[in-house]
């Protein structure tokens, strides 16, 4: 299975053939997550491998979230503007750049890891691709995803009718929306104030992923998790068009194939570190209870109104996103 545009991606070969040369070349690459966080160690590891490849000859550098002064929401704008050649994109983090997708976000349109990578990423590669060339000369080179979100509590909630009055953080306005319709709020915090917050009895919990969940101590403030899959936080590599044209055409050829090689890496590293974090976190002392069948059946259908205001206002390409979503992952 291959993530990438491969036939529209051919052309750079051509535009940069003239190039070649045996000079090293040098990438930044930019990554919201913290420098032990998994993620930032299947970028690294992918990046290493990709010189490794080349002979030394092209040189990736990941820099994790404390090392560059950028936020998440900065990755489109600051790889179109080649402040990094590269740089690790969520969706819901730059839905104010491109809210067309941000589908994913919206609640239930696919929590299978396996259903994404089988079906829904080759068939929304092309649009992604299309809206991210046109507004920020950038292209994806390779989607991924992070586990299925999850709530995060430091009292135990029994089912959604013991949501009511909780406070907590989530990380995008649909999250947020659903704590109301449940009877709670959402508030917004930064990932360095999260676990504060929930120490100070800010919030009641918190939104975000097992992976993260156990990367950030959460059963040190948290005991308590409502194991929804509430959302996939779809990611994707991207890349400055110009940066790619400029590569060496055997250079650009590696770094092609090595993402091809490395999508599956990505999801088979993230399924086990899901799986680990959830035995993990539980035999440290948390209580991780899954929402039964009938629970999941009333939260789909308390969140619809939430993806059917989004789609109103997404135009086509949003609306096309969330209906292959919705038909792929159900």
């Amino acid at each position: 299975m291959t993530l990438l545009r491969l036939g529209a991606l051919a052309g750079f070969a051509a535009m940069g053939a003239g190039n070649a040369d045996a000079a090293d070349v040098s990438w930044k690459f930019y990554t919201y997550f913290a420098a032990n966080d998994k993620p930032t160690t299947l970028h690294r590891a992918f990046a290493q491998d990709v010189e490794k490849a080349t002979g030394g000859r092209l040189k990736i550098t990941v820099f994790s979230a404390a090392e560059l002064p950028y936020k998440a929401s900065d990755v489109l704008r600051i790889v179109g503007s080649k402040q990094v050649e590269m740089g690790d994109v969520a969706f819901g983090f730059v839905a104010g750049d491109v809210p067309e997708l941000n589908a994913l976000s919206m609640p239930f349109s696919c929590t299978s890891m396996d259903k994404f990578y089988d079906t829904l990423a080759p068939a929304i590669d092309k649009p992604i691709n299309t809206l991210l060339e046109a507004k920020f000369r950038a292209t994806s080179i390779m989607q991924w995803v992070m586990p299925p979100q999850q709530l995060w509590l430091t009292k135990p909630a029994n089912g959604i009718d013991g949501l009511k009055n909780l406070k907590v953080r989530s990380w995008n306005r649909e999250q947020a929306e659903m704590m109301r319709l449940v009877g709670g709020s959402g508030v917004t915090i930064t990932p360095a104030e999260v676990i504060p917050a929930l120490q100070r009895g800010v919030v009641d919990g918190a939104f975000t992923a097992a992976v993260p969940a156990l990367d950030w101590k959460f059963n040190e403030v948290t005991k308590f998790a409502y194991m929804m899959n509430l959302t996939l936080a779809h990611q994707a590599v991207v890349v400055n068009q110009a940066a790619l044209q400029a590569l060496p055409e055997d250079l650009r050829k590696t770094l092609l194939a090595k993402t091809v090689e490395w999508a599956p890496k990505y999801r088979a590293e993230m399924i086990a570190a899901d799986k680990d974090a959830r035995k993990t976190l539980a035999e440290k002392g948390m209580t991780l209870r899954d929402a039964t069948s009938e629970e999941v059946v009333r939260l789909r259908e308390i969140t619809k109104p939430i993806a059917d205001e989004w789609a109103a206002k997404a135009g086509p390409v949003g609306q096309g996103m969330l209906a292959v979503a919705i038909k792929s992952c159900s």
